[in-house]
């Protein structure tokens, strides 16, 4: 019951985490903000409405949103949300193949409509994703020793509960996939995905030219990859919670994805975009964290 239940609490929670984040940076703004559920609304909207397509599109681009979020729920249902077991389990390398699978596609869709616009945000969306494995990597190595798996499930079930304060290599791993997240999720201070200026977009610069259905998709898409990166920190930080009977399982997740929706809302509020040229030590940043982490490790 509880497996056939991950990808439906994915898909649920995953809008909730965006409105979380809206809440948090409006209040943060002295505004009120838009309410939780107008996620739920724009996305339905979008859902209804049909198609725009650009006159020199190709199959590419026909294919990529349907790819982008078969992908990302494919991924949900590898990463623990509420319980150690999940529908699919996977080696952690072909894990970080699939993350990488809708950018790809992204980048080809942002290429094949031969906007100038999508050609920009796909090839900075291609040297920022270049950055960012090294850390996504060692930062997954790292959580194989920790739980003795290479499964992803048994990596984060594998973690024995107890005070984080005296695992110093469990921040530092926790501190990196954080980084990681704004990151490959195109937040602040590596990108604004509230920006409508097109000189700066990264992700957003890709996606102009869909519409309707294939919009609702892959914004769809980018908030179950935005909840999986938080599935990924939380259950690092609270391996306990992954134990819990079913009863409580569910709300204990609802929470751990709020709390990582606040934290997000908060680091947004309190920086600024940086500019293109820094982004590459942002991300070296967390590389050297995973590094740091992965040698703890073996320290001890």
């Amino acid at each position: 019951m509880e497996l056939a239940l991950q990808i439906p609490a994915y898909l649920v929670l995953a809008p909730f985490l965006v409105g979380i984040i809206r809440k948090a940076k409006a209040f943060l703004s002295c505004r009120q903000g838009p309410p939780l559920r107008q996620t739920y609304i724009d996305l339905f909207k979008l859902f209804r409405r049909g198609i725009v397509r650009s006159r020199t599109a190709s199959w590419v681009f026909d294919l990529s949103a349907p790819v982008i979020l078969g992908t990302s729920v494919v991924l949900a249902g590898a990463t623990p949300l509420f319980s150690r077991a999940v529908p699919l389990p996977m080696h952690f390398i072909l894990y970080i193949y699939l993350m990488s699978l809708p950018r790809f596609f992204q980048t080809l869709a942002g290429l094949d409509t031969g906007s100038a616009f999508g050609g920009l945000g796909s090839s900075r969306e291609a040297t920022v994703a270049a950055m960012a494995e090294p850390a996504l990597l060692l930062s997954l190595c790292g959580v194989g020793f920790l739980g003795k798996s290479q499964l992803l499930d048994g990596m984060l079930g594998g973690i024995p509960p107890g005070r984080i304060f005296l695992r110093p290599e469990l921040i530092l791993i926790a501190g990196t996939l954080f980084l990681v997240l704004l990151a490959e999720n195109s937040r602040i201070p590596v990108d604004d995905p509230a920006t409508h200026l097109e000189l700066t977009m990264i992700h957003e610069a890709m996606v102009l030219d869909h519409s309707g259905i294939d919009l609702g998709m892959i914004q769809l898409a980018a908030a179950l990859r935005l909840t999986v990166f938080s599935a990924l920190i939380t259950g690092l930080l609270f391996p306990g919670s992954l134990s819990l009977p079913p009863v409580l399982a569910l709300p204990a997740a609802a929470l751990k994805i709020a709390l990582s929706g606040l934290v997000v809302g908060v680091v947004e509020s309190g920086m600024a975009r940086m500019r293109l040229s820094r982004i590459a030590s942002f991300l070296m940043t967390a590389t050297v964290l995973a590094v740091i982490a992965l040698a703890v490790r073996f320290a001890r």
